[in-house]
């Protein structure tokens, strides 16, 4: 059994094999600051070779799964002037590495969507094997409605729902709900009630353990070969676009609560 680290902003729950990751920054809307990020990556490095934990849930604390990236980090970036192209690169490949180790886990991964799933929420659903969605939850990819692209998350989108229905998502941030999510296949299972969300999460679990777990975690090394994803070029779009006179209104218009010149 692996030694789960200590964590800031998650966490960990270990039980009948099954380990949830629950994200505790309620009072931010679950946003992945550094510190967040840190603490997934570090509890997926620890369990990578645990044959043991069967499946990873993915849940966030105070009726919200994540509202996305931690915009204050990246206004901070944005309106730096030592090193913000070196800063706005590193934090991008630090989403991506994310992602990346998600979808490259070798259980089972789960997200469990209640509330809202934003930005680089979405990313993190897309790159887990299962997603489950209340029907009342909010999915939106809003990157470029505040000047900046989702250049992680674009390949996991894309793998997930297709090119077609991932572009228009991408192109135009716009909301949907669980039902709708469900509709276009990004979401695998729904539920109406609490009950029925805990009861899905239940079955997967019984449908996981009749697996044999190196079967599973071979089975996704394969799947895995298939996502030619390049995190540093991601990051690099990601970076000009944070740096770009768009992206600098866009976090300014956001936490100034107005519309950025474009949308006006």
């Amino acid at each position: 059994m692996s030694e789960l680290p200590k964590t800031k902003h998650c966490i960990l729950e270990l039980k009948d094999s099954w380990l949830t990751i629950w994200f505790n920054r309620p009072e931010k809307r679950n946003a992945l600051s550094s510190d967040l990020l840190n603490d997934i990556k570090l509890t997926l490095s620890a369990t990578n070779k645990d044959r043991s934990i069967r499946g990873i849930i993915f849940r966030g604390k105070g009726g919200i799964f994540c509202a996305g990236a931690d915009l204050e980090g990246i206004k901070k970036i944005a309106s730096g002037v030592d090193q913000a192209h070196e800063n706005s690169l590193k934090m991008s490949f630090e989403v991506g590495e994310l992602f990346r180790m998600i979808n490259n886990a070798p259980q089972v991964t789960v997200s469990a969507i209640e509330g809202a799933a934003m930005a680089g929420a979405f990313g993190i659903a897309c790159a887990s094997d299962l997603i489950l969605t209340m029907k009342d939850a909010k999915f939106a990819l809003t990157e470029t409605r505040i000047g900046l692209t989702p250049a992680q998350i674009a390949p996991y989108v894309i793998n997930r729902l297709g090119f077609s229905k991932a572009k228009k998502l991408m192109l135009l941030g716009s909301m949907i709900d669980g039902n709708k999510a469900y509709e276009l296949g990004l979401a695998d299972y729904i539920a109406n009630t609490y009950d029925e969300f805990s009861q899905i999460l239940l079955n997967i679990k019984d449908e996981v353990k009749k697996c044999a777990p190196n079967a599973v975690a071979i089975t996704k090394e394969i799947l895995s070969l298939n996502q030619g994803i390049d995190p540093k070029r991601a990051a690099k779009f990601f970076s000009n676009c944070i740096l770009n006179e768009e992206g600098r209104e866009g976090i300014t218009s956001f936490f100034e609560k107005r519309k950025p010149y474009w949308n006006k």
